[in-house]
């Protein structure tokens, strides 16, 4: 983990506002603190925020993948297209349930190459995954094969995809502490999420889990009320969230659009591309700057391979791809010190 206390200006630091605090507070003292009404309040904002039906909470957005893993019947054997530049939680469950990751390549925005994916179905092929990084979005493409959406890092409604995962953890665009929600094109879908995310048992029918049947076996991934409460006052700041990343990416833009050796990409964290990556690194964190690489490229941990493929434009961006903060708690100030500092390395 990052040391915080190390930078002036971290690449994350969650943003918990006051009513945030008080919403946990209250929920902590209520009879029911486990999955309750608040859950079920959370849930409806969440689909007038984004625009979207049939969606459910569940504790994390890993979890929400693995749900949407499951329902699609994945086998041993069966193959998975996904982008190998990505957080490990979109490819490590998949491992676990000898699935095949066949390994795609990636634009300059890290996002999904549509084209290598097309070049990479074969009969075997059963799911792609879309991983939309950083508030960048990738727009997904039919190709006949089931998509799954791994938005943890970007939440607004996509589309085209059968499943999508979004995730509220401490460094998100809003924060339960920790969470996440799948939505389901499908309402036959959503309604089978449901049962699987509290051990396969229908709560609705039977809150105390004793009357009904188990007809599949299920998991524990559901939500509770604490977190709910928290993400329901977060929410209530969401427009205005979303409006000063908007903001703060501008001026990286306006900052660095003619600075030598400098290519502006965007996003939040921003994305730039730079060949003296090593040296930007160290001079920005003496200043009390933190600049990271924040995620590895897939392929190269052993529980993937470990082997670098033939990826072209990985390969190529691999080396110059660099983060710098860009988040709802920073001031433009921040920025302007970031952009001045670049500068002058």
């Amino acid at each position: 983990m990052p040391n915080i206390k190390k930078y002036q200006i971290p690449l994350f630091h969650p943003y918990i506002n006051k009513g945030m605090k008080i919403a946990a507070y209250t929920a902590l003292g209520e009879k029911i603190i486990g999955q309750g009404d608040k859950v079920d309040e959370f849930e409806k904002k969440l689909c007038q925020a984004l625009h979207v039906q049939n969606l459910l909470t569940v504790n994390s957005a890993t979890s929400a993948l693995e749900l949407a893993y499951h329902m699609l019947n994945l086998k041993p054997g069966d193959e998975v297209i996904s982008p190998v530049f990505t957080c490990i939680a979109t490819n490590i469950s998949l491992v676990r349930q000898g699935i095949k990751i066949v390994f795609s390549d990636i634009l300059d925005n890290l996002l999904l190459d549509w084209t290598d994916v097309q070049k990479k179905i074969t009969a075997k092929t059963k799911a792609i995954i879309n991983v939309h990084l950083f508030g960048q979005h990738s727009k997904a493409k039919d190709l006949g094969i089931p998509i799954i959406g791994d938005s943890a890092q970007y939440l607004d409604k996509t589309y085209g995809e059968r499943f999508t995962a979004y995730s509220f953890q401490a460094t998100k665009a809003i924060t339960t502490v920790d969470g996440g929600a799948l939505v389901c094109q499908k309402p036959e879908d959503y309604k089978r999420a449901k049962l699987l995310r509290w051990y396969g048992i229908d709560r609705e029918t039977d809150k105390d889990n004793i009357e009904v049947d188990i007809t599949e076996a299920g998991f524990k991934y559901h939500m509770n009320d604490v977190t709910a409460s928290i993400g329901i006052a977060a929410l209530k700041h969401l427009k205005k969230t979303e409006s000063k990343i908007a903001y703060l990416q501008k001026r990286y833009f306006q900052e660095l659009k003619n600075v030598d050796g400098i290519t502006p990409i965007g996003g939040s964290p921003f994305l730039i591309h730079t060949k003296n990556r090593d040296k930007l690194i160290k001079k920005l964190s003496e200043k009390g700057i933190e600049a990271g690489l924040i995620h590895k490229r897939n392929d190269l941990y052993s529980v993937f391979g470990g082997k670098r493929l033939a990826l072209p434009n990985m390969n190529r961006v691999e080396n110059i791809y660099l983060f710098l903060p860009c988040r709802v708690n920073m001031a433009i100030k921040n920025i302007e010190y970031i952009c001045s500092a670049v500068k002058k390395i």
